[in-house]
């Protein structure tokens, strides 16, 4: 480790010199040491906690004597402590002088933390909840509540009636009700309370303001509660990230699949296979370690190959199976209505989602813009867009904001995931033929019969059932199958439009008896990065085992990374900056 091997570096911390006049040749330090960089920001806490509080007990002396490889389990979480001793590590001084060190590492991030948890509106609410986690949880309570904490203290997980006041100036506040949760069984493995109040603007402010003016207690980070929870083992990394799809979902179907990452359901699945890496990299170890004393047989490698290659088809498989429906879950379905100017788009738009969203005129070619809005659909989120009308770009009358409206309405519609194709049903029977542009039928060639609907909109102005039959008859001579007849004045039709809408929707996200969904992206990438490591494994393995075997390795790293096994500052900071800040 090249950043553990140099004693200048922990001479300098022990002797509590500048963070500031060591960052540039850290970073030199880590420029070859990819495991080293992941403990950088770990290690910039510790020593900057050294500057301050060099009260540990800690001699450099001790320092000095330890083997440099391993003061990187300084910079870790206390079960590496007892890998130590698993590594035969016996000298008392060693361990305690990197318990220590440990201990300054972590402390420095241990300060007491608040925020509110909440939501409250400008005009306020009936209650705000704000909660408090970290080793001042007690002093808070205490402070506030003119030293009522010893009672409070009696009576763990239980509401208890408070009145709240300024220690300054024994001023009262409000009055709510407290709960406390004593370590470790709290959300965060940390002393933990959460003060109940009243939920103006005013008697929040207040609150916060005099929590924030007690000693060690500072604002909390986004999703810092939850990030706690995580690092003190009361969450696993899946489960903080379903924690922040939950919070976020807008729809049944998003808060389902929420609830799968928050369940374990993931954890388990992803846990599976990197048992199963794991088995098959200690194989291959084995057969490195003992291949030159004893001969392995064809049947033995044989097998190996084959136990990789059926890995490599199940990650491929759920992989292929399940991202696209978890895009479309988490970021909604995207529909996009097209047609010919005034053949009631607008109209449509309007008539699906009860309310204006574009405005409606008889004047052809009203709507210049893509105008969308979202619905829930039984469960799904779904992006419905009113497009321009589509003409042919050489048509006589087209001005340039008209002009510049259908290439948006083009363009939208390649994007988009489903088609709604809208033709007036009294102008197809008037000129027995069905009008539309030439972009319009390219758009419709290019897409499967998945991402179509034919809606035959105005149907109330052909009312004549031998025109009707006409009608039918001369968009079947167009290649128009399925055809659905709607009227969006009477509402004739719509039921049954409504139906085949929800069946093409449940078509492309699935339904909930489907695989299990990804969370995010960053799932989809270790998984992908997993199943080339397979890959390549498989294809050194009658070539170089040693090749296979770091190959495998880089799988079980990337599985690792899901399983929250691995995990480093950025990965965390990534997860928990769209979390509210009292989560």
């Amino acid at each position: 480790m090249i950043l553990f091997t140099v004693p200048k570096y922990w001479e300098c911390i022990a002797s509590g010199q500048q963070m500031i006049d060591m960052s540039s040749w850290l970073s030199s330090i880590i420029a070859g040491n990819g495991f080293a960089s992941l403990y950088l920001s770990e290690v910039q806490n510790k020593a900057s906690y050294y500057n301050e509080n060099n009260q540990q007990g800690i001699k450099w002396k001790h320092v000095q004597k330890i083997r440099p490889s391993y003061l990187v389990f300084a910079c870790m979480p206390n079960v590496y402590v007892e890998m130590l001793r698993n590594l035969k590590i016996h000298n008392k001084t060693v361990i305690k002088t990197i318990e220590l060190i440990q201990k300054c590492s972590f402390e420095s991030s241990a300060s007491t933390i608040f925020a509110l948890s909440t939501n409250i509106r400008n005009s306020g609410s009936a209650i705000a909840v704000i909660r408090v986690s970290g080793d001042e949880t007690l002093n808070v309570i205490d402070s506030i509540t003119n030293g009522k904490a010893n009672h409070i203290r009696a009576k763990p997980r239980q509401a208890c009636l408070n009145d709240y006041v300024d220690p300054n100036t024994n001023e009262l506040i409000d009055k709510g009700m407290t709960l406390w949760f004593p370590r470790p069984k709290s959300y965060t493995g940390e002393d933990l309370c959460e003060f109940h109040i009243h939920g103006s603007m005013a008697v929040i402010s207040k609150m916060l303001t005099v929590i924030g003016n007690i000693r060690g207690c500072r604002s909390a980070k986004e999703g810092e509660f939850t990030r706690r929870a995580l690092m003190n083992g009361k969450l696993q990394l899946i489960q903080a990230e379903g924690i922040r799809d939950l919070i976020n979902a807008r729809t049944e179907n998003q808060r389902r699949r929420a609830l799968s990452g928050l369940s374990g359901m993931l954890h388990l699945k992803f846990n599976q296979w990197r048992e199963q890496i794991i088995k098959l990299m200690a194989h291959m170890e084995a057969f490195i370690d003992f291949g030159e004393e004893e001969m392995i047989g064809d049947d033995v490698m044989k097998e190996l190959n084959v136990n990789i290659c059926n890995l490599k088809k199940e990650i491929d498989q759920h992989v292929a199976n399940t991202k696209l429906k978890s895009d479309f879950i988490k970021d909604g379905l995207h529909v996009a209505i097209i047609g010919q100017a005034n053949v009631g788009k607008s109209s449509l738009i309007n008539k699906l989602t009860e309310k204006d969203v574009s405005i409606i005129s008889p004047i052809s070619g009203t709507t210049r813009d893509v105008v969308e809005t979202w619905m829930d659909i039984d469960g799904n989120c779904v992006c419905i867009a009113d497009t321009a009308g589509i003409k042919d770009a050489d048509h006589s009358n087209v001005d340039p904001i008209e002009r510049q409206g259908i290439q948006k309405a083009i363009q939208r519609a390649k994007e988009c995931h489903l088609i709604i194709m809208v033709v007036d049903a009294d102008q197809v029977y008037r000129h027995k033929k069905l009008i539309i542009s030439d972009h319009l039928k390219k758009i419709i060639e290019k897409k499967s019969e998945s991402e179509l609907l034919f809606l035959v909109n105005k149907i109330d102005l052909v009312a004549n059932s031998d025109k009707r039959q006409e009608l039918a008859s001369i968009l079947a001579k167009n290649q128009m199958s399925k055809p659905i007849y709607v009227s969006c004045i009477n509402s004739e039709g719509f039921d049954d439009f409504i139906q085949q809408f929800k069946q093409k929707i449940e078509h492309n996200v699935g339904t909930n008896e489907d695989l299990i969904a990804f969370s995010n992206e960053r799932h989809v990438m270790h998984l992908t990065e997993t199943s080339k490591e397979l890959a390549i494994t498989m294809k050194n393995l009658d070539k170089d085992l040693a090749i296979s075997s770091f190959h495998i390795r880089q799988a079980s790293y990337h599985i690792g990374c899901l399983t929250g096994d691995i995990t480093t500052e950025h990965v965390l900071d990534v997860l928990f900056k769209d979390f509210c800040i009292g989560k």
